[in-house]
């Protein structure tokens, strides 16, 4: 691979951008464009406008997907004439920003091969016509697919036929050292939702939560568990810290990627870069990566959660070898140096 370029489609997160930065520690040449950052299309959001319309009044949705890709083309096809890829590696969809078959031919005018990171298809699920048009007008597109999930990534294979591989994700290594006291008992990071909600009911007097949109879930949450969030988002070095100072890092899968019985997001990896005890939702895939019980914890019921919560407070010493264990099979196969340089060895 002589040249990798990077159009992230998922620029909210840092995914790609960490991905670009570990390219530059295995030595890779590769340059990052974020796709939300180009020039929109003239009239884009008139265009737009007209198509809610169009889909308010005929009830259907099917054609929406086509044309309100937003970026201008040509904004895309400037940055692909002045990087010189090898390689395009797409993370998580283009649609959005421009017409699949588009950045096809432009990848073939520019004799690069093309490949998509999928970082999230199961966040589709709930959009019946939108998932079927990214499988029927994108992902036919590219040389390889990289997913996330093995579920998906079987999928794609058997079902459509499609070139995939089972690539999971990776994280940055934790550079500052942990010298906090763990004055946290079970660190939960993220979003509310109702499966959530549910599960955390059952550890309620023991958990601290992170993350937004827990205020508008406050009618439907016990008195005692509200009272233990903080209602705002964390990422970075504030995350981290969190960690540093938390006994045990709790993981609980979004509900549609949970529902295919696959999950392995970010927040596992980033756990294990920072040297903490996860306890995380099983699912076989995970089994597959880490061995349950000596590198990490699972729980498959609210039952079994307050269990191992339990149990594992009480056993410090277990607890810091699970964690020690976790971490060192992070470093050893999971940061994004490692991942990065084991996609070059796959699409050179």
């Amino acid at each position: 691979m002589k040249k990798l370029l990077i159009l992230d489609g998922l620029s909210e997160l840092s995914l790609a951008k960490d991905f670009y930065q570990g390219s530059v520690l295995a030595h890779i040449d590769a340059e990052y464009c974020d796709l939300a950052s180009l020039p929109k299309k003239r009239f884009y959001f008139l265009f737009k406008f007209i198509n809610k319309l169009k889909s308010t009044f005929s009830g259907s949705r099917k054609s929406d997907f086509v044309k309100l890709s937003k970026t201008d083309p040509h904004a895309i096809e400037k940055v692909i004439t002045a990087s010189i890829p090898t390689h395009i590696l797409v993370f998580r969809y283009a649609y959005k920003f421009i017409k699949p078959d588009v950045l096809k031919k432009l990848a073939k005018a520019s004799n690069c091969k093309i490949y998509l990171y999928d970082t999230d298809s199961c966040n589709l699920f709930p959009n019946q016509n939108e998932f079927i048009y990214f499988i029927e007008n994108e992902l036919v597109i590219y040389d390889e697919i990289f997913s996330f999930s093995k579920v998906a990534t079987d999928f794609f294979i058997k079902t459509r036929n499609l070139p995939a591989t089972y690539f999971p994700y990776g994280s940055n290594p934790i550079t500052k050292a942990n010298t906090a006291a763990k004055t946290i008992d079970v660190l939960f990071v993220g979003r509310s939702s109702f499966r959530r909600i549910f599960l955390l009911e059952y550890i309620k007097d023991k958990v601290s939560i992170y993350g937004n949109r827990w205020n508008k879930s406050y009618p439907v949450i016990s008195s005692d568990l509200k009272g233990q969030v903080v209602n705002k988002t964390v990422w970075g070095n504030e995350l981290t810290d969190l960690m540093f100072q938390s006994k045990i890092v709790l993981n609980i899968t979004n509900s549609n990627f949970y529902c295919v019985e696959t999950g392995l997001n970010l927040r596992i990896f980033e756990v294990l870069a920072a040297g903490g005890f996860l306890l995380t939702d099983h699912y076989e895939e995970i089994s597959d990566l880490f061995e349950i019980g000596k590198e990490i914890e699972t729980y498959s019921s609210g039952k079994e959660l307050k269990e191992k919560v339990e149990y594992y407070l009480a056993h410090e010493e277990e607890r810091e070898r699970i964690a020690a264990a976790g971490k060192k099979k992070f470093y050893e196969l999971y940061t994004w140096e490692r991942r990065v340089k084991n996609f070059a060895e796959k699409v050179s």
